[in-house]
């Protein structure tokens, strides 16, 4: 009797999170992901003369034509090919963009899960996902039609922020931190509880950063026990640097400093810039294969994909979205909630992880450990494959087993996956 298929990661990487208008102001999400999937290649210690990447995955949210990020997964694949001297594998595999908001980096890991699941002759042994976003170039854009009587001339039309208007969703007559307002004082969420917690991000991410530079010291090219990898880049005085760590931690913050900041939006307050996830750019990448072709050929692997989800909830409290996701896939996996040893719940708000928590009884000792989005960024397009990868190493600097990374995604969605380290 043959095994039932499996699917692995064989290796996880993730550049550092750059804030708004930092480090990576003018670096572009294709060069975030060339040096994201570069890093993953070189991690795997994959032969790419003898192992044939069957697909490339490819997920990015805010692509213009302008940047030609229509073609981002072909170009990352050239881009890097030329970097390792591989002219006849990397660089003739195809390669397709996915979308689902803030669950992109997810659905990067679902369609290659999918593909490799596949029967024969559709079935396929290794497939890169990467997804990337640089937030702080996201332009305006025009949004005049051709005039029908003249393909080059454009009817006059406002210019709209490309950014800001992804966070509405006009068909519900709301925006996203809008119902993470609602949902979280549905839930009994105070603001109270949203600077403390918000605090407690920075807190646990900094902590995060303190070991992370112990480890970093001693191995100043690769931090291979969280899964991030340092980036050459400029300053804004020009000098070099070597960005280690996560830009938007802050260091100096204080509960009565988030207490007084204003709210956003919402009749009840508890969303303000200081308990919302960060504008944020990055990239982050996963190889993933058949275990049974991984075996065959001698390839070391970090973790086995259990599976994954993508359950749905009123677009109005989108926020909700990680507790359907969690529940249904534990109850899809025969899983209990006490046989996860940890959780990554994305930060998009305060009041909605707060709700998320309060809703599906997290422990808070065992999510999101090192601090989330709002000390860290939501890289949006990339946040998924961030967090899949920092639970992964996290579960093995800790010596355990199983996790889950979840995050809510706009227009009433939430996504999880389930890992389990080998």
């Amino acid at each position: 009797m043959s095994k039932p298929k499996e699917v692995v990661i064989v290796s996880a990487a993730r550049t550092p999170i750059g804030k708004h208008g930092g480090f990576y102001n003018d670096i572009s999400a294709e060069d975030l992901a060339v040096l994201a999937v570069k890093e993953v290649i070189e991690r795997s210690k994959i032969d790419l003369k003898k192992i044939k990447i069957d697909q490339v995955v490819a997920g990015m949210i805010y692509i213009d034509s302008l940047n030609q990020q229509i073609y981002l997964p072909r170009n990352v694949a050239h881009r890097v090919a030329l970097q390792l001297n591989d002219t006849d594998n990397l660089k003739v595999a195809p390669g397709k963009t996915t979308l689902r908001i803030c669950g992109t980096g997810f659905q990067t890991i679902a369609d290659a899960f999918d593909l490799i699941m596949e029967d024969e002759p559709q079935k396929m042994n290794c497939v890169i996902s990467f997804a990337t976003e640089n937030m702080s170039q996201t332009n305006k854009i025009h949004q005049g039609r051709r005039k029908k009587d003249s393909v080059w001339d454009f009817e006059d039309a406002p210019v709209k922020d490309y950014l800001l208007e992804g966070f509405n969703h006009n068909l519900f007559n709301t925006l996203m931190p809008k119902t993470a307002d609602i949902y979280g004082a549905q839930v009994g969420i105070s603001r109270k509880d949203c600077d403390e917690f918000s605090y407690l991000s920075h807190v646990r991410a900094k902590e995060a950063q303190s070991k992370q530079w112990n480890r970093f010291s001693n191995n100043p090219k690769n931090d291979y026990l969280k899964g991030i990898f340092t980036v050459d880049t400029v300053d804004h005085e020009g000098n070099t640097v070597n960005v280690w760590k996560d830009e938007g931690t802050k260091y100096d913050i204080s509960i009565d400093e988030l207490s007084k900041l204003r709210p956003l939006l919402g009749p009840k307050g508890l969303v303000t810039p200081g308990t919302a996830s960060q504008i944020s750019d990055g990239a982050a990448a996963v190889i993933l294969m058949d275990r049974e072709f991984a075996d065959k050929n001698n390839i070391q692997y970090l973790a086995v994909v259990k599976g994954y989800q993508f359950s749905t909830v009123d677009p109005t409290i989108m926020g909700q979205g990680p507790v359907p996701a969690i529940k249904d896939l534990l109850s899809k996996l025969n899983m209990k909630l006490s046989d996860i040893d940890l959780f990554e719940v994305n930060e998009a708000f305060a009041a909605q992880y707060l709700g998320v928590e309060k809703e599906l009884g997290l422990p808070r000792e065992k999510t999101n450990v090192n601090g989330g989005a709002i000390a860290t960024g939501h890289n949006i397009a990339a946040t998924g494959l961030r967090i899949t990868t920092d639970l992964i190493y996290e579960l093995k600097r800790r010596n355990q087993k199983r996790g889950i990374a979840s995050a809510c995604i706009g227009g009433g969605q939430g996504g999880a996956v389930c890992i389990e380290i080998v």
